[in-house]
């Protein structure tokens, strides 16, 4: 078979092809471009052959054909190089035809897999924004349930993933996270993300108790150990905005506070939570560090005392003084404030006081 009449052959395949689909002009012109890459790389399937045959599927992917239409002009357009003249060996092209039904196995299962993780994203951006979970579960595969666990987590940057099989520890979180949700929740727990972090939605139905949920959190660690902070709350499906909302800004306070590298309960966070809501028992604790305004060294000493457990010589070594030094810090932030740092209800006023302050640091220095 010479050049003119195996290019006659694959153009009466595609138009074969076609009309059973009825498609259009691109898409024909793209089931050329396949054939034609699949009966190049039949007798060479080389690194930068099944590189042009893997986008010419992605293509089809794209535009709508469907699995066995691309997989039979891939695996005809192939045997098509035992009609020519100097056929190659039978063993060659097998292993040719067996490589490509790979590539187009995984361009299609990666496509699948893209289109669960774009319908969860949207049930999950339509739930949080208080659309009808009615409406939602006529509209959509993905059951809604009651209620949901919501895990707001904070991801280091976010980027994709290139190659198949289960991820491991040495790439990015995110396309881990998508893997291990499934594989843990289940496929009608719902994943959206954002640019520093995620929101996810674990039914009523799936393991959510907190042990599951750290689990899950730790399995995500990077590979030099870093732990995704996160922070969870059980939430009424028509609550979720309100909920989810709290969550994050939860979530956000753990971070400025230093509370990282774990998963903790709302409950974990409510009381320096709390005392960042406006009201007048956060303004009345505010000006409780005032007088040490102009001395950062007390500052200093008072976060490192209570970052150090109370334990005054830990808090002297860290910050490379004498014990006796330590103590006579407390007793100018005693003068000073009126707050004994080695009581326990003057330890909470001052605590409470340094709550307030860093999230308004924060808070300012954010330019909110």
């Amino acid at each position: 078979m010479g050049v003119h009449e195996v290019n006659h052959t694959i153009t009466r395949m595609v138009d074969s092809a076609m009309s059973a689909h009825s498609a259009s002009d691109e898409v024909r012109e793209q089931l050329l471009t396949l054939a034609s890459r699949s009966f190049a790389s039949a007798t060479d399937l080389d690194s930068d052959a099944a590189a042009q045959l893997e986008r010419a599927v992605a293509g089809c992917v794209r535009l709508g054909v469907s699995l066995d239409t691309t997989l039979s002009i891939v695996i005809g357009a192939m045997e098509l190089v035992i009609s020519i003249e100097t056929p190659p060996t039978a063993d060659s092209v097998l292993r040719a035809v067996r490589a490509a039904t790979e590539i187009v196995a995984r361009v299609y299962k990666q496509a699948r897999s893209n289109e669960r993780v774009d319908e969860g994203r949207a049930v999950a951006a339509a739930l949080l924004r208080g659309d009808s979970a009615k409406i939602l579960g006529h509209c959509s595969h993905i059951g809604v349930a009651d209620s949901y666990t919501i895990l707001a987590m904070r991801l280091p940057p976010l980027r994709g993933r290139h190659r198949e099989g289960p991820p491991t520890a040495t790439e990015p979180v995110a396309p881990r996270m998508h893997f291990e949700v499934r594989r843990r929740f289940g496929p009608s727990a719902l994943t959206l993300l954002a640019d520093n972090g995620a929101t996810i939605l674990i039914p009523d139905t799936a393991p959510n108790d907190y042990a599951a949920l750290a689990a899950f959190n730790d399995c995500l660690a990077t590979a030099d150990g870093t732990v995704p902070t996160a922070l969870t709350m059980h939430a009424l499906t028509t609550d979720l905005p309100a909920v989810a909302e709290q969550v994050h800004a939860a979530l956000d306070l753990a971070t400025r506070l230093g509370m990282t590298g774990r998963l903790y309960r709302f409950s974990d966070i409510a009381v320096e939570y709390q005392l960042t809501r406006p009201g007048p028992g956060r303004d009345a604790l505010s000006t409780v560090l005032d007088p040490l305004e102009e001395h950062p060294d007390l500052l200093a000493t008072l976060r490192c005392y209570i970052d150090s457990g109370l334990d005054r010589r830990r808090t002297a070594r860290r910050l490379h003084l004498h014990p006796n030094s330590v103590d006579y810090r407390l007793k100018r932030i005693l003068r000073l404030t009126g707050y004994d740092s080695t009581d326990p209800t003057g330890l909470w006023n001052l605590r409470s006081a340094l709550v307030i302050r860093d999230h308004h640091t924060e808070y300012t220095a954010l330019g909110a």
